[in-house]
């Protein structure tokens, strides 16, 4: 698929994008169009990039268990050969049930506590604003509003990457309700054929770590916009001077850039074969 991250040169081309259009905002935010004082959201802007490309590169291969191929007993029909470790075996599956169904409802908590600090910090900004329309803006007051709205992004950025892990952990745990299935299948009375019908899931039709369309993209679609948005408020306090009154078309260059990036961080990490 076009937008995805499946493969080393997906992820070749992704990176090489990323440092070209670094190098161009950094130039227009530095000489090209200076006057609109976007440095600051140009340089936090390479300061997170760095960060989430360096925990790919360091926790990639470490973010998920292994699926191995179930081994076939030699005559499983036998009483003597017969599971002892059946028990053990649904003790397993039902944990590895409770934790996917854990990732799910800590993805709905987190959402919700991350909508509800987006919604109180908002108010601050909103009421301090209201505040300031009457009063002059002093370069501190404008300080304290930019760093809140920095930070409120910078939490963001830490629930959307909570929130990959989850998707990693609910997908680990799909695959190895597999492998269960897959064990006792190979070594099970019922010919293998006719045993595979009765699951709709197994380790080839589970649905991929970086599959769109369900709750967790979403979820993390919403963090990613709410993130922008408030990344586009910094933008339109840099940009109260007399060169702009109000935000220019490189803030919102900048702030859609965010968003994108956002995106295509969730398939960076969920795509990987590696997880597999």
């Amino acid at each position: 698929m076009v937008f995805t991250m499946d493969s080393i040169f997906k992820r070749a081309i992704f990176i090489a994008f990323i440092i070209a259009i670094n190098i161009i905002f950094v130039y227009t935010a530095y000489f090209y169009l200076a006057e609109f004082n976007q440095q600051m959201i140009v340089n936090y802007l390479i300061i997170i990039q760095i960060l989430v490309l360096a925990t790919f590169f360091v926790f990639r291969n470490y973010t998920t268990a292994r699926v191995t191929q179930p081994k076939r007993l030699k005559n499983p029909r036998l009483q003597e050969n017969a599971f002892q470790v059946a028990d053990l075996l649904l003790k397993e599956f039902e944990y590895i049930q409770s934790t996917a169904t854990q990732a799910m409802n800590d993805r709905h908590t987190m959402v919700n506590f991350f909508l509800f600090i987006t919604a109180g910090v908002v108010s601050i900004i909103g009421s301090s604003v209201l505040k300031l329309s009457g009063e002059e803006f002093t370069p501190f007051k404008e300080s304290f509003l930019i760093a809140i709205a920095f930070f409120l992004n910078i939490i963001g950025w830490l629930y959307f990457m909570h929130l990959i892990r989850l998707r990693q952990a609910w997908w680990s745990s799909a695959e190895a309700m597999n492998q269960i299935k897959e064990f006792y299948i190979t070594n099970g009375r019922v010919p293998d054929d006719i045993a595979r019908t009765a699951f709709l899931w197994d380790s080839r039709t589970v649905p991929r770590a970086g599959k769109k369309s369900n709750v967790f993209y979403y979820s993390a679609m919403v963090i990613s916009f709410v993130s922008s948005a408030v990344l586009l408020f910094v933008s339109w306090l840099l940009s109260q001077n007399d060169a702009a009154s109000g935000i220019s078309s490189f803030g919102y260059i900048l702030v859609v850039y965010h968003f994108v990036f956002q995106t295509f961080t969730y398939s960076l990490f969920l795509d990987y074969r590696a997880i597999r």
